[in-house]
């Protein structure tokens, strides 16, 4: 038999399900979080201007929920915290499959 657990609420949204097969003991952890408000934001952000700060000192290119940024790490080994992976996550906000992420348009 499955159960199905919460384990945490965070503040950003992502709601964790602890699933435990009883028969098996094997587990899996689950992270969902509703994006949806996120990728409102960047579609407007992305249709409002370029980006850029009043200053033109600094530019927004991406706003990454949470949940897609913890996909990345497991399944592609890309962390977008850390500098070193940089150009892996330009890469990715450059492709097509995640352009919704994007809050401006043009080069990265």
């Amino acid at each position: 038999m499955t159960e199905k657990r919460l384990i945490e609420v965070q503040p950003d949204g992502i709601v964790e399900w602890l699933h435990f097969d009883s028969a098996t003991g094997a587990f899996a952890i689950e992270r969902v979080q509703d994006v949806e408000p996120v990728l409102e934001a960047n579609k407007a952000a992305a249709n409002a201007g370029d980006g850029y700060s009043p200053s033109r000192e600094l530019r927004e290119v991406a706003e990454i929920p949470m949940v897609v940024a913890l996909k990345w790490k497991e399944e592609r080994g890309i962390d977008v915290f850390n500098r070193d992976h940089w150009p892996a996550v330009k890469k990715l906000l450059r492709d097509p499959e995640w352009r919704y992420l994007r809050t401006s348009p043009g080069r990265i």
